[in-house]
């Protein structure tokens, strides 16, 4: 079954395809920031940020 969740950053649908596991990195592709999934039962996930 098709998860969706929003995205952290811009708050858009993100479709997380069924043959992803938790730990995974997926890509919103609204805004294209890099989401970790941190679970699938409730769906959730978490927005990766990148130290400078």
């Amino acid at each position: 079954m098709t998860k969706i969740v929003s995205c952290p950053d811009c708050q858009e649908p993100v479709i997380i395809p069924d043959d992803n596991e938790t730990g995974e990195i997926i890509e919103c592709q609204n805004c294209g920031a890099e989401l970790e999934i941190i679970c699938l039962n409730p769906p959730q996930v978490s927005l990766i940020v990148e130290e400078k």
